[in-house]
């Protein structure tokens, strides 16, 4: 997201979502293997590939489809709408999903509280809604005021 987005902080960690349930529990164990030898070989940060993301939000949201950024080999990596990624950090309403949604709204037409609304519709199934309501809450006031 912050590559994309010409952000002006780094980020610490790679979120990636597998589209494929049943490839992703195929690769989950050597995938978890190879992010450990990773870190331990570069000296990295534990959560340098957040790949849990995908564990915890598979039944919460409704994923878009990508546009291919790249290829390595067999890898092809592909990169949601900005407004995706807007609706995944407002739903997720840590102080650094609030600074990236700065950086994300003018990026988008998102200009008021109902459209950011209408946006979390689309892409956070109610169930997701329910579950985060108090980060969303938190997210939307912050970002939009408090709301009616």
């Amino acid at each position: 997201m912050l590559l994309l987005a010409n952000a002006p902080r780094p980020t610490k960690d790679i979120d990636i979502f597998w589209l494929d349930e049943e490839g992703f529990q195929r690769a989950y164990a050597p995938l978890r293997e190879s992010v450990q030898v990773i870190t331990q070989k570069h000296d990295l940060d534990a959560n340098w590939l957040n790949y849990l993301a995908q564990m915890l939000m598979y039944d919460e949201v409704i994923v878009p489809d990508g546009k291919l950024w790249k290829r390595f080999g067999p890898l092809h990596v592909y990169i949601p709408k900005v407004e995706y990624i807007l609706a995944l950090k407002i739903t997720a309403g840590r102080q650094k999903d609030l600074e990236d949604c700065a950086i994300l709204l003018p990026k988008t037409k998102i200009r008021t509280r109902q459209q950011a609304q209408q946006l979390l519709d689309r892409y956070i199934l109610p169930e997701g809604q329910q579950r985060n309501t108090e980060s969303i809450e938190n997210a939307l006031n912050q970002l939009f005021g408090r709301g009616a």
